[in-house]
């Protein structure tokens, strides 16, 4: 019986010791360098500025040039389209309140629609902060070429609510949703094609995050940096 074990177990040990290094090969392999697939950043970026939710800055003194202080405070909301395969369109509702003196004096409720495809950016984006001492953050992206991005903008105003009452400030904004159009919606007022585009975020670590993101997903799907 043992005649017939022998040559077995020989057998086994040599085809264990052949199967290691293959098997320790393919187990040690990095993983692919190329990351996340154009899809899974799209759902990502998509996800992180549904996160955000609503982005307030709470009120920021602010230095213009003419030297008079004021404070500003801002609201916004990022809603993201991802339009297959490399299209983004991205629906911001912005308002700003202005203050004067220790008044409020304005508001300048909007919604912003813009439109780019990825295969024309550059994947040098950036993360960046309005001014010192503010919680205002945002991403930047840049055209390789003219006329990649396509920009509408849309006065808001509250329903019933006459409009000079709010950008008088006796009016305030608490909610972005319940903003209606003043006129006309912004598929119909298209503005001119830009080069350059900057979204706001929620925080420091989204606008990093964010920037990481798009400027791989940009990579992906074809974008370059500009020649010169």
């Amino acid at each position: 019986m043992l005649k017939w074990l022998v040559p077995g177990l020989v057998v086994g040990l040599l085809t264990l010791v052949i199967s290691l290094p293959t098997g320790w090969a393919e187990s040690s392999n990095p993983p692919s360098a190329d990351g996340p697939s154009l899809d899974e950043t799209m759902g990502f970026i998509k996800d992180m500025w549904e996160a955000c939710s609503t982005m307030r800055s709470g009120l920021q003194r602010m230095a213009p040039k003419d030297g008079a202080p004021w404070q500003l405070d801002r609201t916004a909301k990022v809603d993201v389209v991802v339009r297959p395969p490399s299209g983004l369109q991205l629906i911001t509702r912005l308002n700003e309140r202005m203050r004067f003196g220790g008044a409020l004096d304005l508001q300048t409720p909007v919604e912003k629609v813009q439109e780019f495809d990825l295969r024309a950016m550059s994947p040098d984006v950036s993360s960046e902060r309005e001014g010192e001492g503010t919680n205002l953050y945002g991403v930047r992206l840049r055209c390789t070429r003219a006329a990649c991005v396509t920009e509408w903008v849309a006065t808001l105003l509250i329903p019933g609510k006459p409009m000079h009452e709010l950008k008088t400030g006796r009016l305030v904004v608490t909610n972005l949703e319940e903003l209606v159009y003043e006129d006309r919606a912004p598929k119909d007022k298209p503005g001119e094609k830009k080069g350059e585009l900057s979204l706001p975020v929620c925080d420091a670590a989204a606008a990093e995050s964010l920037s990481k993101a798009l400027s791989h997903a940009i990579s992906k799907a074809g974008g370059k940096k500009p020649l010169f």
